[in-house]
């Protein structure tokens, strides 16, 4: 079973960070909040995944980093992005010439890492940013700005936007099952069935 816990980055982009866990392995997904660790309820930090390179959803990951040594992980499209302001929104929203600029490792769609007793699998989701992806687990899925509670989805008119490619990945999203828990990067929580409730697409 996965644990789920939900963060807040307490910034004024509010945007959600997940610390999953399973036999005291752990990951964090979109470090937005810093690091503490009593989110690992002492266990270790296996993995830093990010959903798409935009810097709201890594204003902490040196913390993350940092404290526990965890391999840091983001798309092959998106891995570029982490040290580009231009790319990655700093400079637009913060006026900073800022990015991330560790070490990190590329994942793709297909790829598949093991979380204790549980495997969570990387969909590419490409037309927010060009290298977002969604993390999935057998009963959830952690979507960054791909979907939204509500019917809502993401921008595509920021570096690496792209409406007809975020309308193919909002499709496939639909497509998994309707009881599939989604965890966006902003707002609460919804299911696969209630977010084809209220979805428009143009």
């Amino acid at each position: 079973m996965l644990s789920v816990c939900c963060a807040t980055s307490g910034s004024a982009f509010a945007s959600n960070t997940y610390i999953i866990g399973s036999d005291g392995e752990y990951a964090v997904i979109d470090p937005s909040a810093e690091y503490s660790p009593r989110y690992l309820c002492g266990g270790k930090l296996k993995y830093i995944f990010l959903t798409h390179a935009h810097f709201d959803h890594m204003l902490n990951i040196d913390s993350w980093a940092e404290a526990t040594g965890a391999t840091v992980y983001v798309s092959h499209g998106d891995k570029d992005a982490l040290r580009d302001s231009y790319r990655n929104c700093y400079q637009l929203f913060c006026g900073r010439d800022c990015g991330y600029f560790g070490d990190v490792s590329v994942m793709r769609g297909g790829d598949c890492f093991h979380l204790g007793s549980e495997v969570i699998s990387v969909i590419e989701t490409p037309g927010h940013t060009h290298g977002s992806v969604i993390l999935l687990h057998s009963d959830s899925a952690f979507v960054g700005d791909t979907v939204f509670e509500g019917g809502g989805y993401g921008r595509w008119d920021l570096p690496g936007g792209n409406y007809e490619q975020l309308k193919g990945s909002i499709k496939a999203i639909m497509a998994l099952d309707d009881g599939l828990a989604l965890y966006p990067g902003h707002g609460g929580p919804t299911t696969v069935a209630d977010f084809k409730k209220y979805v428009h697409l143009r």
